[in-house]
This record gives C-alpha cells, sequence and structure tokens, in this order.
C-alpha cells in the first residue's frame, strides 16, 4: 500500500524534474530563439517580395517614358556638371539677348568635399569637381559679370528662368551707369545628380 502511493508522488516530481529541467529550458530558451528567428526571416522575405513587386512596377513605369522625356528629364537635372557646355549656352543666350558676359568664377557648395573655393573650369575631366556622399544632388555656385542695357537683362534672366536646366539665380548686384549701360555681378546656383 504504501509502494502504491509513493510510486505516483514519485512520478509527479519526476515529470516536474523533467518540466523544470529539460522541457521549460529548451521551450523558453532555444524555440522562442527559433521562433523570433523565423519571424524575423518572415518579415524579410515580406519586405522582399515588396521590393521586387516595387521594382518590377519601376521598370513597367521606366518603360512607358518616351526618350524625349528621358532626355529632358536628364537636361533639367543632369548626373554631372558640364562647366564648358554652361558657360557656352549662358554665353550663347546672353549674345541672344544683347548682353555680354566675363569674369567667370566657379565655386562649390560641399562642406565635405576638398575642392572649396574658385574650381578649374572644364567638364568631365581632371577639371570636374569632386562630389560627397549625402544628399542625392550637389550644387555650385557660377559667378559672372554680365554688360548690358536693363532690358536686355531683364531678356538674358527670361532665357535663364525658361532653360530646361535647373539654374536659381542666388544673389545680383547693380553697378549704377549714366550711359544706360550697366554691370551686373549675378550668381547662379546650378544642381546635378550624384
Amino acid at each position: 500500500m504504501i509502494f502504491t502511493r509513493i510510486i505516483p508522488l514519485l512520478m509527479i516530481i519526476g515529470a516536474a524534474g523533467l518540466f523544470i529541467g529539460y522541457v521549460q529550458p529548451t521551450y523558453s530558451g532555444s524555440i522562442v530563439d527559433l521562433t523570433t528567428e523565423i519571424r524575423d526571416l518572415d518579415t524579410a522575405l515580406a519586405a522582399a517580395t515588396d521590393f521586387k513587386e516595387k521594382e518590377i512596377q519601376l521598370t513597367r513605369d521606366r518603360a512607358a517614358i518616351t526618350d524625349e522625356q528621358i532626355i529632358r528629364l536628364e537636361s533639367f537635372l543632369p548626373d554631372n556638371v558640364d562647366n564648358v557646355r554652361l558657360i557656352v549656352d549662358l554665353n550663347s543666350l546672353a549674345a541672344r539677348s544683347g548682353v555680354q558676359l566675363s569674369e567667370f568664377s566657379i565655386e562649390s557648395n560641399t562642406e565635405a568635399s576638398s575642392t572649396q573655393g574658385t574650381a578649374p573650369l572644364g567638364g568631365g575631366g581632371s577639371g570636374a569637381l569632386a562630389l560627397s556622399a549625402g544628399e542625392p544632388t550637389e550644387s555650385l555656385d557660377l559667378s559672372v559679370a554680365a554688360t548690358g542695357s536693363y532690358a536686355a537683362f531683364q531678356t538674358f534672366l527670361l532665357g535663364v528662368e525658361n532653360s530646361l536646366r535647373h539654374i536659381d539665380v542666388v544673389e545680383i548686384s547693380v553697378t549704377d551707369s549714366q550711359t544706360g549701360i550697366y554691370t551686373y555681378d549675378i550668381t547662379f546656383r546650378l544642381y546635378w545628380l550624384k
């Protein structure tokens, strides 16, 4: 009779010991870690699936853009700064407007760039300004001296405003003249993609 009471008690103590010594640490340790890892991997898989769908949609959207629209977009925000081409374009616009440009000076706006100050003119090659990490766009300031009448200067600024290239007029100063031909010191800000 005592034996019949001790065996169930020993079985209960053994089951409790098995639970405390093996089942509970396994369940709260490695199983919880694996469950968390599976949940993280499921989240990453869902994000990868969303990314793939977004990539397919963007590829379709890109294919729907005509070559002419791409050229216009690249003109608006190019992926490099071509100083020589820009100066030629501004000179051409100024000549059509009756304004004469001179004293070109280019300054980089990047704090991280080692080319602070006046940079050499030239597109692409060794005269190109260094790009820094961070923002998706880069900018530089182009200072120009212009000479012409007020009406011609207005026509020139209107041409700059209507150009495909994104150019901001940052600063304008005018030197007075008795002849009606003024000298304008202009600072333009130019942008391009990194």
